[in-house]
């Protein structure tokens, strides 16, 4: 669905609870980094970085298709 040219539509994302015994070490590690708000703060900082970065370098890049 759209309005006025941008899309509206939702997606539902069902999760499944997942034997961990069946997980790689790392996704167990990024579980676990997950809850730990230095991290999440530290990674927020990291994109917000990036995504600077890039609009000054350049800002065509980022720009929205229609």
């Amino acid at each position: 669905m759209t309005a006025g040219g941008i899309s509206t539509a939702t997606t539902t994302m069902v999760l499944e609870k997942t034997d961990d015994s069946r997980l790689s070490p790392r996704l167990l590690e990024l579980r676990k980094k997950i809850h730990s708000e230095e991290y999440l703060e530290s990674a927020i900082q990291r994109i917000a970085m990036v995504i600077s970065k890039k609009l000054v370098e350049n800002p065509e890049e980022l720009k929205l298709q229609e």
